[in-house]
């Protein structure tokens, strides 16, 4: 793994919440899109965390608006003034509701893989602890650790996998809900140290939820792919082309095949494609493009989707677009546009550019 040399623990510290599409990480205040299955895409405007406009790829007109949240295929989870809530983001409509108990203030900061159960966090401050309550429809669990040294990555089974911030960068640990412990070892790549270095840029989940996949960017221009299996608690980090410049590294987009097996990242920046097999984390085709110099003025968060045939991606990056074909090995720069989401009608045929202005219609290249 190329040593991804940390600039800040968040990457929503890189730069203020500004433009969409340009900034800061997707996985803090960038705009994004999430397919949804069944014709719809959840774009998101101002990121991971916000408010969900779902969107009909088959009209590209708005069905409905959700609120703030996290959002784990088509299920929103989202904080009440006595729990949490979760959405059906098909339909628009609740499924359940939990009440959370606590001492503390307690957000907001993930779901389990399958959506059942949400994750908050909050600081004891009496207490000097971190406390983490994971909760159901009818159950809760709480979890106390020493210091403000952690964070939510994943919860799958009875399996939390939590961040836990170094001096120097930062690790991933497991705590087993079941037993009530602390895995004292963290989890590594056989071949890597165990901290990692950088700031998660985005982040893919695979469809059977059993691989988390997560994009790092180091200051030094190096980005990598960190796969964690969730079944077998086991890390593996996976080298992407290009180094020396960090805006050309935050170019990067990630786009999953729809049988989970392939994760695409492209770079604009880099003019650079990789497929990644996930199932063996590691790159089993390359091939570059001219890139599009001088577009990236500062980090840029790019904003992507794969048609329904998977033989194109839809990349915009900087407001500029590409059409990557996936066989071929092939990519075309279309017309500049400065977009929030992207996503492919059903039949493939038609590419919908949600942008502040309004859902624009694209020719397919």
């Amino acid at each position: 793994m190329k040593r991804l040399i940390l600039i800040l623990v968040l990457a929503a510290a890189v730069l203020p919440a500004s433009a969409p599409a340009a900034g800061c990480s997707p996985l803090n205040c960038a705009s994004s899109g999430t397919a949804l299955g069944h014709g719809l895409l959840a774009v998101r405007p101002t990121g991971a965390s916000g408010s969900v406009d779902v969107l009909d790829l088959r009209t590209g007109a708005y069905k409905w608006k959700l609120p703030s949240g996290v959002l784990q295929g088509h299920i929103l989870a989202t904080r009440t003034s006595t729990g949490v809530q979760w959405i059906d983001a098909l339909t628009g409509q609740p499924t359940k509701t939990a009440t959370v108990t606590s001492d503390i203030d307690v957000g907001l900061v993930g779901v389990s893989q399958d959506a059942s159960r949400a994750v908050l966090q909050g600081w004891d401050k009496a207490a000097k602890q971190m406390v983490v309550v994971v909760v159901g429809a009818g159950d809760q669990k709480t979890i106390r650790l020493p210091t403000q040294q952690w964070g939510f990555d994943a919860l799958a089974s009875s399996n939390l996998y939590l961040l836990h911030y170094l001096g120097n960068g930062y690790e991933i640990r497991r705590y087993d809900l079941a037993s009530g412990s602390l895995m004292t070892r963290p989890l590594k790549d056989p071949r890597a140290s165990s901290t990692i270095w950088g700031i998660p840029w985005s982040r893919v989940s695979s469809p059977n939820g059993r691989y988390l996949l997560t994009l790092y960017v180091g200051s030094n221009g190096a980005s990598m792919v960190h796969r964690l299996d969730l079944r077998t608690s086991t890390a593996r980090c996976i080298d992407l082309p290009g180094t020396g410049d960090f805006n050309s590294a935050t170019s990067y987009a990630m786009e999953l095949s729809h049988d989970g097996r392939t994760l695409w990242a492209v770079s604009p920046g880099y003019g650079r494609v990789a497929a990644i097999d996930v199932g063996t984390g590691r790159v089993k085709l390359a091939f570059h493009f001219a890139p599009a110099f001088g577009y990236a003025e500062a980090p840029t968060a790019s904003v992507s989707a794969l048609s329904p045939d998977g033989s194109r991606i839809a990349v915009d990056a900087g407001g500029v677009l590409w059409f990557v074909h996936t066989a071929k090995r092939t990519v075309v720069r279309a017309k500049p546009h400065s977009m929030l989401a992207l996503g492919f009608a059903p039949d493939g045929a038609t590419l919908w550019s949600v942008q502040k202005e309004g859902v624009v219609r694209l020719p397919v290249v």
